[in-house]
């Protein structure tokens, strides 16, 4: 029998994580080829010099409630490289000043107006207040990428100033191109009966 052959389209982490599965499915004698357009491999993913430091560029975290990714750092015996983030509040630059990041947030979306207070402008506050008097959303199991949605029911603010900066960092999308299934499945869920 041949040896199964795959192609791999795309070298970024979902490309790799994708060949090293098929490797587990098809075994030592598959031939995988991972095809990637640029000259490395890692997609959004890479160290960058800044000033004599290194800084990760991309997604530099990922989500501990999620157990994929865990699991695949342990599967490569990587779990002793991982770097946990510091007890720092996480911070955002708003507005002209840099403050920790609002609490009673959901990833990012505003429970009330005074969670966001400090980071909104007088616009992007009366549109997180006038949010509740919207028509309730109802889903029925569709999915809307996250982006179109907070602007429909926020405005660009809540996007642009919260939620893009923390999806960004965790899946390194825009959220006008980032599923709300894949990244807030709870907030999904509770969407879908309105």
């Amino acid at each position: 029998m041949r040896a199964p052959r795959v192609a791999v389209v795309g070298g970024g982490i979902s490309g790799l994580a994708a060949a090293h599965r098929l490797r587990r499915l098809l075994g030592p004698q598959a031939v995988i080829t991972v095809v990637e357009q640029s000259d490395r491999l890692g997609g959004k993913l890479r160290t960058a010099e800044v000033g004599g430091r290194s800084y990760d560029v991309g997604a530099e975290a990922f989500l501990h409630r999620r157990p994929e990714a865990v699991d695949l750092v342990v599967e490569l015996g990587l779990a002793e490289q991982v770097v946990h983030p510091t007890k720092a509040p996480a911070s955002i630059h708003a507005a002209g000043d840099t403050r920790p990041i609002p609490a009673h947030t959901l990833m990012g979306v505003p429970a009330s107006v005074d969670a966001v207070r400090h980071v909104l402008s007088d616009d992007g506050l009366r549109r997180v207040a006038a949010e509740p008097g919207l028509p309730p959303i109802r889903l029925d199991g569709a999915d809307v990428s996250v982006g179109a949605l907070l602007r429909e029911r926020f405005g660009p603010e809540v996007g642009d100033r919260l939620v893009g900066p923390l999806l960004g960092g965790v899946y390194a999308g825009r959220t006008d191109v980032l599923g709300l299934r894949a990244t807030m499945p709870q907030l999904a869920t509770a969407l879908d009966s309105g």
